[in-house]
């Protein structure tokens, strides 16, 4: 679920604050993210985007920087930068799990660092380690993407904030994507090789325009031609890829359309039509494109919510005195659908959908704001998945991915004229959008490569090069689009060989880059997660639409939900505090034994890292600490402590940050430098302490 962030004690000194002038809501502690731009260039259907992002220290201490956001599903990240001083650094490509580990080591020897990671299809993780107090550092990252094809015209969506998920998304929860942080603005360049680039909700002067970060960038582009594009591939070939719309096909339509009805489908559509829910829009649209429908197709109306229902389809008994009128026939089921209510079980309703019909192609209508569902179970269902997102706040990943994998289509609705997303996205189910493909007999190099993307065709051929070339941005971005269309036809190893070739962020690598010239920093930064703003289309709602019939409500445990994850009550907190008026000594299954993972939920281990390292609760609420003291204080804490030459209290903290490592960053790195000194056995000594309470 996509959490707002919490605001606890801190003891930062609020005159920083003020001179960084910019705060966390609630708290005197500085954001450190002052300044976002971002640059886009548009040519024969490629758009590269480039993010910069500046970050500012304002504390006293090293901290580290990172941000979870959005990012297209079919986007593909292929180039980071940092510019620390009057030096640019730039990453490159290693395994995940490799990248993530020279990150770590030079955070734990002190060294700045930028990570950059795909935490989940459509979602990604910036983190910016060890920015020394009172400096600034650019991170510069660029991705590549086609337009989308609607009715003719190309569109180009970037989001940049999105609000409550249904859902769990297996994450940590300091890699989790927050809102709640204040509205910023951005920078934002357009160049177009060729026709007119209109900003939606907005104006472009010359090129330029300030965009607020609580929306997304929805970009229209009119009147541009497709031709072949170059690049250079990392292993010395020349890659041609040509993007143009889709021409459509003539099948009918077999297919079932899957309308989300719960309760954020209440929320308004677009900022612009405050008048107008998600819910409301969709029937709006239907309304508008239902007299394109032909007698031959077959379509199946389905809603859900926590549950799934069925509507009825177009070819059903109770429709036999309109037969003959497809629209008519349509539009009667389309009457039959509920008002919003419930949470967003995406996985139940598609999964009911793929077992209860014959259907070969699938329609999602969603806000898409929900992690439950199993895209790899449902791809291999042999089902096309296409989606329709409605609404500003609207989320690619999981679904986006699902279209992606199934060979289906994705289209994110710009404003609340959904008509024309609708229509797209059911007339592409009229011709086969099947992957094809043509291989070197010899090198089993993939030599071509043909695919529909968003309303679009993309054909990619791979060559040996006749001549040099020169590196330019537009031709890294043609390469990594090319390359990322290639990645899903080979095997997992191929791939990553691929990535990391080409410097591609993706499911199997990440970007990552270490200044080893800079002065090193003292112990562990105190991390400084930044806030999404919240979407400003879902704060409107609140304020003007009358939700009452809008039930949000939790996920119900039916065997197939992912729920939530439950809130941490303070209940078992204050019982842990009770258990440490009894300092007896207790034997190893003592009942009384702290449960350190409560404990250690109520600590915020990202404020001041180094001083509780160091045994030092300054930094933390006083009844925690009375409580972390008293722990300390117990004769079978103080003998393991002497044992091992810890301090007690950091012992303490090494025990809470074990039960938390998993769910944080710092956490796990807080006890890594307690224990650095201890061996593994006596490390898993230490970890098999957490056993005692049953949960860890």
């Amino acid at each position: 679920m996509t959490r707002t962030a919490p605001y606890p004690h801190t003891s930062l000194d609020p005159l920083a604050a003020f001179m960084a002038g910019a705060t966390a809501t609630g708290t005197p502690r500085p954001i450190p993210l002052v300044a976002t731009s971002f640059d886009v260039r548009i040519d024969a259907g490629l758009a590269t985007v480039s993010m910069q992002r500046t970050f500012r220290n304002e504390e006293e201490e090293s901290i580290e920087a990172t941000i979870t956001f959005p990012v297209p599903v079919h986007g593909v990240l292929f180039d980071l930068e940092a510019r620390i001083g009057d030096r640019v650094l730039k990453a490159q490509a290693q395994g995940r799990n490799d990248a993530r580990t020279t990150y770590e080591d030079a955070v734990e020897t002190g060294k700045t660092a930028v990570l950059h990671e795909e935490v989940l299809r459509g979602v990604h993780m910036l983190s910016v380690g060890h920015i020394p107090a009172g400096e600034e550092l650019e991170v510069a990252a660029t991705f590549a993407m086609t337009l989308t094809n609607v009715d003719g015209t190309g569109h180009l969506r970037i989001p940049l904030t999105v609000g409550d998920i249904y859902g769990r998304s297996g994450l940590q929860d300091s890699d989790e994507m927050i809102h709640g942080g204040p509205n910023q603005m951005a920078e934002l360049t357009v160049e177009c090789s060729e026709g007119s680039v209109t900003l939606l909700g907005g104006n472009i002067n010359e090129g330029r325009a300030k965009v607020p970060l609580d929306a997304p960038i929805d970009l229209k582009v009119e009147g541009w031609t497709p031709r072949d594009l170059s690049g250079r591939m990392a292993d010395g070939r020349d890659v041609s890829l040509r993007i143009e719309p889709a021409s459509g096909g003539d099948d009918p339509i077999f297919a079932d359309l899957v309308i989300d009805h719960s309760g954020s489908m209440a929320e308004i559509c677009s900022f612009e039509r405050k008048d107008l829910t998600k819910h409301q829009a969709i029937i709006e649209g239907f309304q508008k494109i239902a007299g394109k429908l032909r007698k031959s197709d077959i379509i199946r109306l389905w809603e859900f919510d926590n549950d799934l229902r069925e509507i009825g389809s177009t070819s059903s008994e109770g429709l036999t005195g309109i037969l003959n009128n497809p629209e008519k026939r349509f539009l009667k089921i389309v009457r039959q659908l509920s008002g919003p209510a419930g949470g967003t079980n995406i996985g139940c309703a598609l999964k009911g959908v793929t077992t209860g019909s014959s259907a070969k192609d699938v329609l999602l209508v969603t806000d898409g704001k929900s992690y439950a569902l199993d895209v790899q179970a449902l791809a291999q269902t042999g089902k096309r998945f296409s989606v329709v997102l409605i609404g500003e706040d609207s989320l690619e990943a999981n679904v986006g991915h699902l279209a992606a994998l199934t060979g289906g289509d994705l289209f994110v609705a710009a404003g609340a004229d959904v008509a024309k997303f609708l229509d797209s996205a059911l007339m592409a189910f009229r011709e086969n959008s099947e992957l094809r493909t043509r291989k070197n007999k010899t090198t089993d190099k993939i030599e071509s490569l043909d695919v529909r993307r968003a309303g679009m065709n993309l054909a990619a051929s791979w060559k040996e090069a006749d001549k040099a070339s020169t590196e330019t941005t537009e031709a890294r971005s043609v390469a990594a689009l090319a390359a990322s269309l290639a990645m899903p036809l080979l095997d997992k190893g191929a791939a990553t060989i691929l990535a990391e070739a080409e410097g591609l962020v993706t499911h199997l690598t990440s970007l990552v880059l270490v200044d080893e010239a800079r002065a090193l920093q003292e112990g562990i930064p105190g991390t400084r997660k930044v806030s999404l703003p919240s979407p400003r289309a879902g704060m409107a709602a609140f304020a003007d639409i009358d939700m009452a019939s809008a039930r949000v409500s939790m996920p119900l445990m039916n065997g197939c939900s992912m729920p939530d994850r439950a809130d941490r009550s303070e209940s078992r907190y204050a019982q842990n505090l009770e258990w440490t008026q009894d300092l007896s000594q207790p034997t190893s299954q003592d009942p009384n034994w702290p449960v350190f993972s409560s404990f250690g939920a109520q600590i915020d281990w990202d404020l001041a890292p180094q001083e509780l390292q160091s045994g030092n609760l300054s930094s933390l609420d006083q009844d925690t600490a009375n409580a972390i003291r008293k722990i300390a204080m117990h004769g079978r804490i103080k003998t393991l402590a002497e044992n091992f030459d810890l301090d007690p209290i950091a012992l303490v903290v090494a025990l809470m940050a074990i039960a938390e490592a998993s769910k944080n960053r710092s956490a796990a790195r807080i006890a890594k430098f307690i224990l650095l000194a201890l061996s593994e056995l006596d490390v898993s000594y230490m970890t098999s302490l957490m056993k005692l309470d049953g949960r860890t």
